[in-house]
């Protein structure tokens, strides 16, 4: 009887292949790892003011996954160099100068086109040869890491290319779209694409980029959100009103699931103007916002199920980011980590709001109210490790600051309220989804 060898990677003739040695490995990981880190800082710079909503889950989950890429990266060039070298400066000038161009996108068309037309697929296609060509037994390792990464990135391929046929609609669109992906594309070639290997342009197109680029992090919603300028807040007093059915209190906790976008929508700016921090950080920052962003998926999921149109139904409002915004970086996740805080007490946060669902005999809404949970308990120990320390606070000082600063910000919204009708919509929903009136007899509308 004759075992396979090589526990199964391959046969000794695959085995016996030249494949990239450390050094073309290495020079290689430098370059992906930076253009996963660039794609991330263009999660952060678009996901607020992009208006469409599908983007923003998209490119909440998909920065998330670029930072753990570059980890993913950095760990391998570690193993591999001694000392490893330097991974947070750029490999390549004319990388940078690709990336000025593609922050020229004038709109989500634009956006689409260049991260899911041009460097997504030229990265996939990259990681894919590099795999192809690495040694199954002796760079083992580094075929285990660019199998998940092949992974991921054929999972965000899927989305993007359905997302690039979704907003290419017309032949206008096609034109422009074609005319941009010519013009990105010869840009990376000029950087000898993602290997930097490929042949080069002997000319680029004229520039867009003529300057400085300013990132845009005003958050905004599309047409389709009914009330995006309606600040009024009814959700949460009803959720925490003992005088209401628990079936009431439940669909308000499920609206509170749904408007938690504004969360990642100013974690946006914390975390690209956060410079120089150990790459963890960004990977644990990136998480946070990316289960804020699931947990008004989560929202969507609900009301998806029962049939509500919550566009229009639901005051889906950038408010609080619209606030915190205002603010100083670290003061902005100073209320972060204020907010957070507040939501672990028993007998008023995330496990009230758990046995609430639970206790409504609402089984969708106590899986998501479960979840919500477990992900507030981590998010609570990343504001304490990576704030805390800038604050020089003790917890509950922080947390007094932090209520203190959103106090500060209450006036924000006074001028933006004249886009829309303030009107209490919570009545009306209830009747819809519930079919009866609402047992909540007076409320305090006042905004966030």
């Amino acid at each position: 009887m004759t075992l396979p060898p090589l526990a199964g990677l391959a046969s000794y003739h695959q085995a016996a292949h030249v494949g990239f040695d450390v050094e073309a490995n290495v020079q290689r990981f430098w370059r992906y790892a930076w253009f996963e880190k660039r794609l991330m800082d263009l999660a952060m710079y678009w996901l607020a003011s992009t208006p469409e909503w599908e983007a923003k889950e998209a490119l909440g989950l998909h920065a998330h996954l670029d930072a753990l890429h570059v980890a993913a990266l950095r760990e391998r060039v570690s193993e591999m160099r001694n000392p490893a070298p330097r991974m947070d400066v750029s490999p390549d000038e004319a990388i940078d100068r690709f990336f000025e161009e593609l922050l020229t996108a004038k709109d989500t068309l634009e956006k689409i086109v260049a991260v899911y037309d041009v460097l997504r697929p030229a990265l996939l296609e990259a990681y894919r040869a590099h795999y192809a060509n690495s040694n199954p037994v002796a760079d083992y390792p580094t075929r285990y890491m660019l199998r998940h990464l092949i992974v991921d990135h054929e999972e965000i391929d899927e989305w993007g290319q359905q997302a690039v046929q979704a907003i290419v609609a017309t032949p206008e669109d096609r034109a422009r779209a074609q005319a941009w992906q010519e013009h990105l594309t010869q840009y990376l070639l000029a950087a000898g694409g993602i290997a930097g290997l490929d042949e080069k342009p002997a000319e680029l197109p004229e520039p867009r980029s003529t300057g400085t680029f300013s990132p845009d992090y005003y958050p905004r919603r599309d047409e389709r959100f009914a009330m995006r300028w309606n600040f009024t807040n009814p959700q949460r007093q009803v959720s925490l009103n003992e005088a209401v059915p628990l079936d009431e209190r439940t669909l308000a906790l499920m609206c509170r699931r749904i408007v938690e976008m504004d969360v990642p929508e100013y974690m946006t700016r914390i975390i690209a103007e956060s410079q120089n921090e150990p790459w963890e950080y960004y990977v644990e920052m990136t998480r946070q916002l990316w289960d804020e962003v699931r947990h008004a998926m989560l929202g969507t999921i609900y009301f998806e199920s029962r049939g509500v149109d919550w566009k229009k139904q639901i005051a889906i409002h950038p408010g609080m980011a619209i606030r915190l915004h205002s603010l100083g970086v670290h003061e902005a996740h100073n209320v972060l980590y204020a907010i957070e805080q507040n939501l672990m007490p028993a007998n008023q946060g995330k496990r009230l709001e758990y046995e609430i669902s639970r206790n409504a005999n609402d089984p969708l809404a106590a899986f998501i109210q479960d979840y919500d949970w477990a992900d507030e308990v981590l998010h609570v120990h990343i504001g304490r490790k990576w704030l805390l320390p800038k604050l020089d606070m003790k917890p509950q000082e922080a947390v007094k600051r932090g209520w203190e600063l959103r106090a500060t910000t209450a006036d924000v919204l006074t001028d933006l309220e004249r886009n829309g009708e303030q009107k209490n919509w919570w009545p009306e929903l209830v009747r819809d989804v519930l079919g009866r009136e609402t047992a909540v007899t007076s409320f305090d509308l006042t905004r966030l």
